[in-house]
């Protein structure tokens, strides 16, 4: 007991928070995609940091369970998603990111994007009968990669990151712990086994989910790609049962509502796609429109 009354324990306690809020504070700024004020504790290059890692553990995890990737039989498609990647990087909020797509061999029908850019895709995506997209539709793989890369521009990963950072770290000094927990990685990606291989699936939230359908809207538009085709794909992932835990139709979630407010944004979005077409972008570009037109 201190001489003015007040305990030892109490003054470490009121440090402990203090010390909390100026970290919350100094991990505090705007988002330049929504131009919200969020709290993020990593700095660009830790997130792409974070990104490669993740990576690195899936395609680990690939080789580990005998799983092909990239594979050569594979190339034409893993080009033609390396153009629509390339295309969407360019006009998004963070265009030097270090992006790359891989794209694996197992009929899971999704893809993700890890922090910085790091895409991989599932063949399954374009399964003839479960998947979302088909194969050689240049637009509904642009609304996939979109949406996608939407999440990472937002940085959606890390702020989920630091949010359950904050919420471990207060209750830590709460309950006398003094830890900041800043190398916790709960929320970042859920564990789903396929058949015994594991796969990483990311977790997002309701808004986070309606932040890239919006922002993926627009960046596939700008980028010169028929926004019309995200709304036709999430309208048939909306028709489709909930079946593999690791499927996009499991992953995101689909409703009227959400519908709804994409084709409340689709006539600026066509107009953006429209002059991005007139200027040679896209699927209106020399390679794509080559690529597109050669047998296969």
């Amino acid at each position: 007991m201190m001489g003015n009354g007040v305990s030892s324990d109490k003054i470490r306690f009121v440090r402990l928070i203090l010390v909390a809020l100026v970290l919350i504070s100094a991990a505090c700024a705007k988002d330049v995609v929504t131009g919200k004020t969020t709290l993020n504790y990593y700095s660009i290059d830790s997130e792409i940091r974070l990104g490669n890692y993740v990576m690195k553990q899936q395609l680990d995890e690939l080789t580990r369970a005998h799983k092909t990737y990239d594979s050569d039989k594979d190339k034409r498609q893993l080009t033609l998603l390396k153009y629509i990647v390339d295309d969407i990087a360019k006009v998004s909020h963070y265009p030097n990111f270090p992006y790359e797509v891989h794209l694996a061999n197992l009929p899971i029908v999704n893809a993700w994007c890890a922090p910085g850019g790091k895409v991989m895709v599932y063949e399954g995506l374009w399964d003839p009968m479960r998947g979302l997209v088909q194969k050689t539709d240049v637009d509904e793989l642009a609304a996939v990669l979109a949406h996608e890369i939407a999440h990472a521009n937002a940085r959606h990963v890390t702020e989920a990151i630091s949010k359950n950072t904050t919420i471990y770290t207060l209750g830590s000094i709460m309950t006398g712990v003094a830890s900041a927990g800043i190398g916790r990685t709960g929320g970042l990606f859920r564990d789903v086994f396929d058949e015994g291989f594991r796969v990483f699936v990311p977790y997002y939230s309701r808004q986070n989910e309606a932040e890239a359908d919006r922002l993926g809207l627009y960046y596939m538009s700008k980028a010169g790609y028929d926004p019309r085709a995200m709304v036709r794909i999430w309208e048939r992932a909306a028709k489709m049962k909930r079946g593999n835990e690791a499927d996009i139709y499991a992953t995101h979630p689909t409703s009227k509502k959400r519908q709804r407010l994409l084709e409340k944004y689709l006539p600026k979005a066509i107009e953006i796609f429209e002059r991005a077409c007139a200027e040679g972008r896209g699927r209106c570009s020399d390679r794509i429109k080559s690529f597109i037109s050669q047998k296969k």
